[in-house]
Parts: C-alpha cells; sequence; structure tokens
C-alpha cells in the first residue's frame, strides 16, 4: 500500500484534479454547480482522504530511521499528519453542511491554518538550504536558489492568506424572486459598494458579494501581482541550475533543453504582464483577449510546476541508493503540488479553497524529502560517496553540509561538557570556547579525514609499486 509506485500513482491523481480546480477557480474552464459538486468529493476523498493517506504512509515508511533519531522530524511528521486528517473531517462537514455561512466560515478556517502551517514548514526548509550553504566549504548556487526560492514561496503563502482574509470582505442582499441559483467570479468594478465585487453567490434567500474596497485594491493588486512571480521565478532558476548541474558533464546541453525549461517561464510572465498593470480584473485588456492571457499564465503555471517537479525525479533516475531515490520522489511530489494549489483561488469556498489548502501537505513533503535526504546522507559515508559519483551537486552538497553541522554540534557539546569537568577539578578556572574555536577544529578533522582517505587509497598503489621494483631487482 505504501510502495514508491502507490504514492507516485496518488500523487499524478492528486496533481489532476488540483489543476482541474485552479482551471475551473481561474475561469479557464466553465463552472457547472454539478461539476463543482463533483469536484468537490474528490478533491476531499482523494486529496485528503485516500491520496493524504498513501502519501504521508510512505513518507511515514521510508523516514523510520530518520525519525527514530530525530524528535524533531518526528514532531513535524504527527503535526502534519493530525492536521491534515483535522481538515478531512472538517471538509467532510463542509461537504454534508449544506449552510453557506457555516461553509464559509470552515472553510476559512482550513484556508487559514493550512497556510500558516506551510508559511511555517517553507520558512523551515529555507532556513536549512541558507545553512547548508554557509557551513559547505563548496559554495554550491542551486542550494542558494533553492533557499531564496523556499523563502520567497513561503512568503507568498503568507500574501495570499493574508490578503484574502484581511482584505477581502463580504456583504449580502437579499435575493431577488426569480433570480438564478449560482456562483461566479466577477472582478468588477462597483459603485454602490465603492470596492471591485470579486465573486458573487447567489442563494435562496441573500446573496452575496465577496469585495475589495477601493481604498485596499491598489495595495491587493501590488500584492498579488509581484511576491508570487518572484518566488516562481527563483523555483525556475533553481530547478535549472539543478538539472544544468546534473546533465553538464555530459557535454554541451542541447537547444531542446532550453526549449522545454524556458516555455512555461516565458508562457507564465506573458500571462501575467497585464495582471502587473491592472490586476487580477485585467480591466485595462479588452474582454477578447482576456481570455487569452488567462490561458498562457496558467499554462504557464502548470507547466512550470511540472517541470520543478520533474527535476527532482530526473535526479532520482541517476542515483543508485533507493532511500535517496524514495527522498527525491517525495520531494518532487510536493513541488509540483504546492505551486498548483497555491494558483487555486480561495475565494471559492468548497473545492477551491480544499485544493488551495493542500499546500500544507505539499509543502510538508517538499521540505521533508530534502531534510531527511540530508540527514541520511550525514550520517553514512558510503551514501556519500556514491552520491558524489553520480555528480548530483545539491545532493552532495546538503549531505556534506549537514554532517558537517553534525559534527560541529558533537564537537561543542564535547567541548562544553569537557570544560565544566575541568571548572569542577580547577575550582573555576575555565577556558570559553568560541564557534571560531570549534569550525576551525572542525575543518582540521575534515581535513585529516581527506588527507587519511587518500592514502587509504594510495597505500595498495605503493604496495604494488614496491613489488613490482623489488621483483625488477630481484631479476
Amino acid at each position: 500500500m505504501y510502495s514508491r509506485k502507490a504514492a507516485v500513482l496518488a500523487g499524478i491523481v492528486i496533481i489532476f484534479l488540483v489543476i482541474i480546480d485552479l482551471l475551473v477557480t481561474r475561469q479557464v474552464l466553465p463552472a457547472y454547480k454539478d461539476i463543482e459538486v463533483i469536484l468537490f468529493v474528490l478533491t476531499v476523498t482523494i486529496g485528503y482522504g485516500i491520496g493524504s493517506w498513501i502519501l504521508l504512509g510512505y513518507t511515514k515508511r521510508v523516514s523510520t530511521e530518520i525519525r527514530a533519531k530525530s524528535r524533531f522530524i518526528n514532531v513535524m511528521f504527527w503535526t502534519v499528519t493530525v492536521v491534515q486528517f483535522g481538515m478531512f473531517g472538517v471538509l467532510l462537514l463542509v461537504l454534508i453542511n449544506n449552510s453557506p455561512s457555516s461553509t464559509r466560515y470552515l472553510s476559512h478556517s482550513v484556508f487559514a491554518i493550512s497556510s500558516i502551517l506551510a508559511t511555517i514548514i517553507m520558512g523551515i526548509i529555507s532556513f536549512k538550504f541558507f545553512s547548508w550553504y554557509k557551513s559547505s566549504e563548496y559554495k554550491n548556487f542551486t542550494v542558494l536558489f533553492y533557499g531564496i526560492a523556499a523563502l520567497t514561496l513561503g512568503a507568498s503563502i503568507a500574501e495570499d492568506v493574508g490578503t484574502k482574509l484581511l482584505m477581502v470582505q463580504e456583504v449580502k442582499e437579499n435575493t431577488p424572486p426569480g433570480e438564478v441559483i449560482q456562483s461566479t467570479f466577477q472582478y468588477k468594478d462597483s459603485e454602490k459598494y465603492d470596492a471591485q465585487v470579486v465573486r458573487k453567490e447567489v442563494n435562496p434567500d441573500t446573496t452575496s458579494f465577496l469585495i475589495i474596497p477601493d481604498s485596499s485594491l491598489e495595495y491587493y493588486n501590488l500584492l498579488n501581482s509581484t511576491v508570487l512571480p518572484i518566488a516562481f521565478v527563483f523555483r525556475w532558476i533553481a530547478s535549472t541550475t539543478l538539472l544544468r548541474g546534473a546533465y553538464q558533464r555530459i557535454g554541451k546541453l542541447p537547444l531542446s533543453f532550453w526549449i522545454i525549461l524556458s516555455l512555461p517561464l516565458i508562457l507564465y510572465l506573458v500571462g501575467k504582464m497585464p495582471g502587473f498593470f491592472y490586476g487580477e480584473s485585467m480591466a485595462g485588456v479588452d474582454e477578447a483577449y482576456r481570455y487569452y492571457f488567462r490561458i498562457l499564465f496558467r499554462a504557464g503555471t502548470i507547466g512550470g510546476n511540472i517541470v520543478f517537479g520533474l527535476a527532482f525525479f530526473v535526479i532520482a533516475r541517476r542515483i543508485a541508493s533507493s532511500r535517496i531515490k524514495d527522498y527525491l520522489i517525495i520531494t518532487g511530489i510536493g513541488d509540483t503540488i504546492v505551486g498548483i494549489a497555491l494558483s487555486t483561488s480561495a475565494l471559492e469556498p468548497t473545492y477551491g479553497a480544499a485544493a488551495h489548502s493542500l499546500v500544507l501537505l505539499s509543502s510538508y513533503l517538499f521540505s521533508i524529502g530534502l531534510y531527511v535526504c540530508a540527514i541520511s546522507l550525514a550520517q553514512d559515508s558510503s551514501l556519500r560517496k556514491s552520491i558524489r559519483k553520480s555528480n548530483i551537486g545539491l545532493v552532495d552538497n546538503i549531505g556534506t553540509a549537514q554532517m558537517e553541522q553534525e559534527v560541529r554540534k558533537r564537537i561543542l557539546k564535547m567541548v562544553e561538557d569537557g570544560k565544566d569537568r575541568m571548572e569542577e577539578q580547577t575550582g573555576g578556572l575555565s577556558y570559553s570556547v568560541t564557534e571560531k574555536d570549534v569550525r576551525e577544529y572542525v575543518e582540521l578533522v575534515i581535513d585529516e579525514r581527506k588527507h587519511s582517505t587518500i592514502a587509504i587509497k594510495e597505500e595498495p598503489e605503493r604496495e604494488a609499486n614496491e613489488e613490482k621494483n623489488g621483483n625488477h631487482s630481484s631479476s
């Protein structure tokens, strides 16, 4: 049940569902009441039920050894698991409950909780990327770019939940007789409310309008038009450098390689261009062209996130270790889902909010995959040697950096323990050990290891040469 194939299949199904949710909430595909109900049922039962069960079970299985040694990793796993299935229960209530007011309250709760935790998780992994980059003797820019990408992606998740919950307001009116029961995104200016009407939901008794007051509209458009695109660009840079580093030793990279990688970025930026100037409503663009810009932007969003995730699947194929493959596959699934889920509108209170709130599961998968990968490499020298042969700079670099950090912590603890014993023996005299002292000692230990490894490798060759020279002398 928790096999690699099952996890990949579950990831593909969830990605497909979130893509459909994205296209419907963003007015690329038409929205019909029956279709929306089916999408909500599938997103909840598969995304939060079966799919989460398989993906979290797979993560639990492959990280058993690491979780047994790391309390932090274990606590993070169980926190995400409990919250994810807790949200599953809340969304089931939304599915059963037909009250519009309770639906919006519950979906907002799911949206807020998932976004806050996802932001914290992305902040943790970005901090780890920066610490790995700082600790490493060889500065690998792929590690730095992934650190910036994770940081800006976390900022995008925080910005999205902040603007949606703090700037978007709800007003209600009595539903006129004979009004068709429906929900539509509008993005139209309203003189009555001095605001832009984002969404209109017509219910039997009341009609709800989601509005952005004109006083907040400029800031809302500015944040939505800059923060997420910045994250997308850095994710593209990180993925491109990762793939380029993995394949540049083969020879000159073909033109097709750059076309495949560049096309999603071009589509994304061209499609987003009107949004930079006119906001999500694209009020300054002719109605005939808005739909085409929307298609370009969403095609770039979907294509880009698929490329970002596939980058980890590609390098996983070049690695012999089954454990590292598992970790990279988890990372790839999470990296693909997170950007697509984030782009789905959570202002749609059923399938939209459910799909968007998968940012928690996907952020966790992306982060934990790389984190346990680094820890595994730090604790296993044979794994580090095999990775070094594969020429995967990112994986090799974070593993070595994590190993150096763990060595530094152990040495600092040993020195501090020794200092305490010395104070007891000398009546209070002590020596203050600084981080610089520890770093210099760690570097000395690592250099001695390198020299000893080289000496061990050269010893058989030296003995063979001596034996050969001895044979020549006797003859």
